[in-house]
């Protein structure tokens, strides 16, 4: 491209970085455009908030480009308003026109064009001042106070507890990737706003906080029953245990999760015998004191089901279902039966 006066090659100018702004900085800035309204004052004052970093690409390309007009500026910096139209000019290239938004007396570009004087963008007043924004950030941490910046570090904390969370690889919990993803989205949603919403933090903490709870049980049920152990079996053992229902040990006491679960009760009734703080006796006879202990404690109670199929109330009935339950306590007995007759003679 070239000049359209001069016919001097097109530099590409050496311009500021753009603004850095956070999502919440462009959130109220988007609130500040909306509420100016659509008359042509407000249109006016979006310009000229605009106007900033629009002067400074102006200027930057003056400096490279001696002799441009605004034409070369817009066919660099907006091609969407210059319009070709046929033909080329003298310099061999395409002729167009500006486009009708920017043919409008005393625009927003046009002004600010006869206004910018050719200056390199190193010698430009900064855009973004650093300086001026951490100490308006310092101001700012520094007004508030200690719970109010503590709500400030929400979003990063919850943030990384659901990426702490999310890293947990458990056989056992097979639905954790699905619900580490609901939590996501609901923590998305909370740290959109400007304003935060504690209730939605809450809400937040408390799945994270139930999850948590349910891989700890996991692990810890891991390391006591299983230990290195990894088989399909054991998976569906845990799984069958986590949800709350009775669970036949895999062989028994024979097996190796019987072994511990015998194991964990042994050592229960030696802390209820106080034979764990006992440092001053020999091995033999700590040997002899376990041997009086039972692997497991007494029971409370004892529950026996009695079941049979017989033919009520004469031998030539159809047999019928018969059911006795018996509750023996220390201070009471309880019996609960459940009897069927074939009431029907053929």
């Amino acid at each position: 491209m070239a000049l359209i006066q001069t016919g001097d090659p097109l530099y590409l100018p050496i311009t500021q970085d753009p603004v850095p702004k956070t999502e919440d900085q462009l959130e109220e800035d988007a609130q500040v455009m909306m509420q100016l309204g659509t008359d042509k004052y407000a249109s006016e004052m979006r310009a000229r908030m605009m106007s900033a970093s629009l002067l400074s690409d102006m200027e930057s390309f003056k400096a490279a480009n001696p002799g441009a007009v605004l034409e070369d500026f817009i066919r660099w910096y907006s091609p969407r308003d210059w319009i070709d139209d046929e033909g080329v000019d003298e310099w061999g290239q395409g002729k167009g026109h500006l486009s009708p938004r920017m043919m409008i007396t005393d625009n927003p570009w046009s002004t600010t064009w006869a206004s910018a004087q050719p200056v390199p963008a190193h010698r430009q007043k900064r855009l973004f001042d650093d300086t001026r924004e951490a100490e308006k950030a310092l101001h700012y941490l520094c007004s508030k106070r200690i719970g109010q910046v503590a709500q400030l570090l929400l979003p990063t904390l919850t943030h990384a507890a659901l990426y702490t969370l999310s890293l947990q690889k458990q056989e056992a919990l097979p639905s954790l990737p699905d619900v580490a993803q609901s939590i996501l989205n609901k923590l998305q949603y909370a740290t959109k706003p400007i304003h935060q919403k504690l209730q939605l933090y809450e809400e937040i903490t408390r799945d994270i906080e139930s999850v948590e709870a349910l891989v700890a049980q996991v692990n810890s049920l891991q390391h006591k029953l299983g230990g290195n152990n990894d088989s399909k079996e054991f998976t569906s053992f845990l799984i069958q245990l986590m949800r709350g229902k009775e669970v036949s040990v895999p062989d028994g006491s024979r097996g190796d999760i019987g072994a511990r679960i015998t194991t964990m009760f042994r050592d229960a009734q030696k802390a209820a015998h106080m034979m764990t703080s006992v440092s001053n006796i020999n091995k033999d006879t700590i040997n002899a004191e376990d041997s009086r202990y039972k692997v497991f404690p007494e029971p409370s109670c004892k529950e026996f089901i009695l079941r049979a199929i017989i033919p009520r109330p004469s031998p030539s009935s159809t047999p019928q279902p018969q059911r006795l339950y018996v509750c023996l306590k220390r201070d009471h007995i309880r019996l609960a039966g459940f009897f069927s007759e074939d009431t029907t003679f053929l």
